[in-house]
């Protein structure tokens, strides 16, 4: 016979509790800067215990990449030149009404994380396009770089841009891929 869960010690779903973190995490982010905001403050606002945190991240740089993965699935698909622009501008959008953040995060300690991981997923789509790995690898450095400066330099007031216009830019990104080629 079955063991029956004392009340309240129900398993929460694997998804409901990266969700939570995730939540804790973006809610902490939004009040304070990244590098302030340790493992232990995301597991207490999340209230998950510190396995728990851990069975589902490696540490904070893991948990933003996470919560950012929307931003570089769209400009990696920007990248490609295969997004829809409707999509590519709701991001930038999105990523201009956070602005403050978005720019922490950029000058951060966090900016190299989050160019490796947009580098890693335009290369995935180079080499599913059919470039070669190493021209891959190298294009879609160069992309991922061109594109956090643009948008660095337009969320930071040093560049002034309409969001249209900075969408088209991020996707004028796509010639860069496909001049790689040739």
């Amino acid at each position: 016979m079955p063991a029956i869960a004392p009340p309240g010690s129900e398993r929460v779903p694997r998804t409901q509790t990266r969700k939570a973190i995730v939540d804790a995490f973006t809610a902490l982010a939004l009040r304070h800067r990244y590098e302030t905001i340790r493992a232990s403050d995301i597991i207490a606002n999340a209230g998950v215990g510190k396995s728990t945190f851990y069975e589902h991240f490696r540490g904070k740089n893991d948990v933003l990449l996470h919560a950012m993965q929307p931003v570089v699935l769209a400009l990696a698909t920007a990248a490609s030149g295969r997004a829809a622009r409707s999509y590519i501008r709701e991001t930038v959008r999105h990523l201009w009404d956070r602005r403050l953040v978005g720019r922490a995060l950029l000058d951060s300690t966090t900016g190299p994380v989050f160019q490796r991981s947009l580098a890693e997923a335009i290369r995935t789509h180079a080499v599913r396009a059919g470039l070669g790995d190493s021209a891959a690898a190298i294009a879609a450095r160069g992309i991922a770089a061109a594109q956090l400066a643009m948008l660095r330099s337009w969320l930071a007031g040093e560049a002034t841009s309409t969001i249209d216009d900075m969408t088209d830019s991020l996707v004028a990104c796509s010639r860069l891929l496909r001049s790689g080629s040739n």
